[in-house]
C-alpha cells in the first residue's frame, strides 16, 4: 500500500513574504469567528426573545393563579358564611312564621333548641314602641341600631341583618324578621359575631390570614386572635373600597414596613359584609415566582450547552479558513509530500486566486467609473457653493422637460428628504393659487430659451406654513444650442412680502381700532351690485368727558370697545370706517331708510350700554346722521355724502343727542 500523504505549508519559492503589511493592515478588522459568534447570537436572539416573552407569561399565569387561589378562598368563605347566616334567618323566619312565642319562656327554648349560647337574646318588637313586646331570658334593652333594623324589617320580606355595635360593652350583631306578612311586630336575634359567622381552620393554612367585616370595615370574625381584633376597624378599608368591584384584590403596606396583598369577596345578602383573606406580598411571591426561577436556570442551562455546541461547530469550520489565511500571508501553498517532493495545488485555492484576479480587474474598472463621477461631483459641488454664496436657500435644476434632476437643501425647506422632490414632486409643495403662475411661465420656458425665470410663490414649509420663495432660474444649452437643463434657486423673501403686506394693511385700517380708516372713502362709495344704501355718520356723546375725566389711556380702551360692539353689530357686505378722534361711518349695503333706522337705533342702544373699562363702569352716548345712497350719481362723490351725513349728524346733536337723523334737502338749503 503506498504511504500515507501529510499534509504540509510549504513556502512558494520566488515570492516575497508580505505578512508584516497584511497584518498592520487586518489590525483594525474583526476576526471571521467574531462575525461567527455575531451570526449565532442573531440565530438565538429570536429564540432568547420568545423564551423570555414566554417565562413573561408562565411567570403571569403563575401569579395569576395564585390570585385566583386567594380570590378561591374568600369566594368559597363568603358563600359558607352567607350560607350558614342565611341559615339562621331561615329559622328565625320559620319561628315567626309559627307564631309560638306568647312568653318569654318559649323565646328561651327556641335558642336552646337552635343551639345558641347564653349571649344570644331573642326579642319582639313592636312598630312605633321603644320596648319590648317579648324578650328572652337576661336580654338587655334594645338599643336604636335593634330599633332601626326593626322598622327596616317592617318594609321587607327578607331578613335584615344590622352591623356589628356594641351592647353592655360586648360587640353584638342582629337580625330581625317580620312576625308575619301583615304584622306589627318584628322578631330580632342579637348573637356575639363568632354565632352569627364563623371561619373555617383549614381555611386558614399557607400563612393565609382571613377576616370577615361588617360594611363598615369593622372585624366580625377573624382567623387568627380573634378576641383580641374583633370590632377593631381594619386598617385598609379605604383601600378596599376604592376597588369598587364586589370581588377583587389589591396590595397595602403593614404597620412593619411589610407589604401584604389581600382578595375581598362581599356577601350580597348583607349590608356590605366582606370576607377578606391576606398573605405576606413575600410569601405570596415565593409562590409562583419558585417554579418561575426553576424554569429560567433549566433555560440558562441549556442556552449554556448550546453555546458550547456552537463554539465547538465554529472551531471546525474556522480551521481550514485560518490555513488559508496563513497560506495567502506567506505566499505558501497548500501541498501533499510525496516520495518526489512533487507539490500539489489545491483546486479550491486555484479557484479562490482566479476569483481575486478576476476582482481585481473589475475593481480596477469601478475606480476608473468612480473618478469620473467624483469629477462630476465636484463640479455640481462647485456650482452648489456658487449658488450658496449669491445667498440662496434651494439650488435645483430641472430637465428641457421641467423635471427636477437635483434639488439641494430642500429637506431644510420642506421637511422631505430631498430625493421626493425630484421629477415633479416638488409641484406638491406648491400654494394651489401660485401654481397655475409657475405653469404659464413655464410653459414658454420649455420653448424658448432666452426667457429667464422669475416668479414668486408660496411654499409648504417643515412646519405646515406656507412662506414666500423668489424662483429665479436660466437655462444651460448644449453645443447645439438646444436646452440641455435648467439652474437656478429659491430665495426666501418671506420676511420682505409680510413687511409689504403689513405696510399696506396700516396704510388702509387704524392702527387703534383695526378698522378701515377714512382713506378707504376717498375712493368712490359703491354698494354691491349697484343697489342702494346708506352712509351713516356716528358722533360718540360724552367721550370728551371721559378723556378728561379719566385719561386717554381709558379713552383707548373705550374706543376699542366701541369698535368691537360696531363689528358685532354689522353684517358682512356692510362696511365700518372709523374718520378720526370719536367719529365713525358705516357704509350700509342695500339698504332703505326703514333699514338704516333700525340700523341706527340698534348702534344707538349698543353703544350707550354700559362699559367696564380697567375696573371702572363708563357710560357714553351716540348720535348718528343717515344720508341714503338713492341714486347713481350718490355713488361717484364720497365728500357730498359725508357733508349729507354731517349735516344729519348735526341735526341729531340739535335735537338732544341719543337719536339718529336723516339727511333732507332742508337741510341743505338752510346750511347755503
Amino acid at each position: 500500500m503506498p504511504a500515507p500523504h501529510t499534509q504540509t505549508l510549504l513556502p512558494a519559492e520566488g515570492l516575497d513574504s508580505n505578512g508584516p503589511a497584511l497584518e498592520s493592515m487586518a489590525a483594525g478588522a474583526r476576526g471571521l469567528s467574531t462575525y461567527l459568534v455575531m451570526l449565532m447570537l442573531a440565530a438565538a436572539l429570536p429564540i432568547l426573545a420568545a423564551g423570555i416573552y414566554t417565562v413573561q407569561h408562565v411567570a403571569q399565569s403563575y401569579r395569576d393563579s395564585s390570585l385566583n387561589r386567594m380570590l378561591d378562598i374568600t369566594s368559597n368563605l363568603g358563600q359558607a358564611a352567607e350560607s350558614d347566616l342565611l341559615g339562621r334567618a331561615a329559622m328565625l323566619q320559620s319561628f315567626a312564621a309559627d307564631g309560638n312565642f306568647s312568653s318569654a319562656q318559649s323565646l328561651d327554648r327556641w335558642l336552646h333548641l337552635t343551639g345558641m349560647g347564653t349571649a344570644s337574646s331573642l326579642a319582639l318588637l313592636r312598630e312605633g314602641q321603644a320596648q319590648p313586646v317579648l324578650a328572652s331570658s337576661g336580654a338587655p334593652a334594645p338599643l336604636p341600631a335593634q330599633q332601626a333594623l326593626a322598622e327596616q324589617a317592617l318594609h321587607s320580606s327578607a331578613p335584615v341583618f344590622s352591623q356589628l355595635f356594641f351592647q353592655n360593652g360586648m360587640p353584638a350583631v342582629s337580625m330581625a324578621v317580620r312576625a308575619g306578612p301583615a304584622s306589627a311586630q318584628v322578631l330580632v336575634l342579637t348573637m356575639p359575631p363568632a354565632e352569627a359567622v364563623s371561619i373555617a381552620p383549614s381555611q386558614t393554612s399557607d400563612g393565609v390570614l382571613i377576616a370577615i367585616t361588617d360594611g363598615e370595615g369593622r372585624i366580625l370574625a377573624r382567623s387568627a386572635q380573634a378576641e383580641r381584633f374583633i370590632g377593631t376597624t381594619v386598617p385598609d378599608w379605604a383601600r378596599l373600597q376604592a376597588v369598587h368591584a364586589r370581588r377583587g384584590s389589591f396590595e397595602a403596606q403593614r404597620a412593619d414596613g411589610g407589604e401584604v396583598i389581600f382578595s375581598f369577596y362581599q356577601l350580597p345578602r348583607t349590608p356590605g359584609w366582606v370576607v377578606v383573606a391576606g398573605e405576606p406580598l413575600e410569601d405570596f411571591n415565593a409562590r409562583w415566582q419558585t417554579p418561575v426561577t426553576h424554569i429560567v436556570l433549566a433555560s440558562l442551562m441549556a442556552l449554556a450547552i448550546a453555546g458550547l455546541l456552537c463554539a465547538w461547530v465554529s472551531r471546525q469550520l474556522l480551521r481550514p479558513i485560518r490555513q488559508l489565511t496563513v497560506s495567502t500571508r506567506t505566499g505558501a501553498s497548500y501541498a501533499a509530500a510525496t516520495g518526489g517532493g512533487q507539490v500539489l495545488v489545491v483546486q479550491e485555492y486555484e479557484i479562490l486566486r482566479e476569483s481575486l484576479s478576476r476582482a481585481r480587474a473589475r475593481l480596477e474598472s469601478a475606480l476608473a467609473a468612480q473618478k469620473q463621477v467624483a469629477a462630476a461631483l465636484a463640479a455640481s459641488e462647485q456650482r452648489a457653493r456658487t449658488l450658496a454664496h449669491a445667498g440662496a436657500s434651494v439650488q435645483w435644476s430641472l430637465d428641457a422637460k421641467g423635471r427636477a434632476l437635483s434639488i439641494v437643501g430642500w429637506e431644510a425647506l420642506g421637511g422631505a428628504p430631498d430625493a421626493q422632490a425630484l421629477q415633479l414632486g416638488w409641484l406638491r409643495q406648491v400654494h394651489p393659487e401660485d401654481a397655475e403662475q409657475l405653469q404659464r411661465q413655464a410653459a414658454q420656458l420649455l420653448t424658448d430659451h432666452g426667457h429667464t425665470l422669475d416668479v414668486e410663490l408660496r411654499l409648504r414649509t417643515r412646519d405646515g406654513t406656507w412662506r414666500w420663495m423668489r424662483a429665479r432660474g436660466a437655462a444651460i444649452l448644449d453645443q447645439q444650442q438646444r436646452i440641455s437643463e435648467w439652474l437656478g434657486v429659491l430665495e426666501d423673501v418671506d420676511d420682505r412680502k409680510r413687511a409689504q403686506a403689513e405696510v399696506a394693511y396700516l396704510a388702509l385700517h387704524d392702527p387703534l381700532t383695526g378698522l378701515p380708516n377714512r382713506s378707504l372713502l376717498q375712493k368712490p362709495i359703491r354698494t354691491q351690485g349697484g343697489t342702494a344704501g346708506a352712509l351713516l355718520y356716528l358722533d360718540l356723546d360724552r367721550f370728551k368727558q371721559v378723556n378728561d375725566t379719566l385719561g386717554h389711556a381709558t379713552g383707548d380702551a373705550l374706543l376699542c370697545a366701541v369698535a368691537e360692539r360696531l363689528r358685532e353689530l354689522l353684517r358682512d357686505t356692510d362696511l365700518v370706517v372709523r374718520m378720526g378722534g370719536d367719529e365713525f361711518c358705516i357704509v350700509q349695503n342695500a339698504s332703505s331708510a326703514q333699514a338704516a333706522a333700525g340700523l341706527a337705533q340698534r348702534v344707538i342702544d349698543r353703544l350707550s350700554a354700559d362699559y367696564e373699562i380697567e375696573g371702572q363702569r363708563v357710560s357714553i352716548g351716540v348720535s348718528v346722521g343717515i344720508a341714503l345712497l338713492t341714486q347713481p350719481s350718490d355713488t361717484q362723490d364720497p365728500d357730498s355724502l359725508l357733508r349729507k351725513a354731517d349735516m344729519a349728524l348735526y341735526q341729531a346733536k340739535q335735537q338732544g343727542r341719543g337719536r339718529y337723523a336723516f339727511y333732507t334737502d332742508a337741510l341743505g338749503i338752510g346750511s347755503r
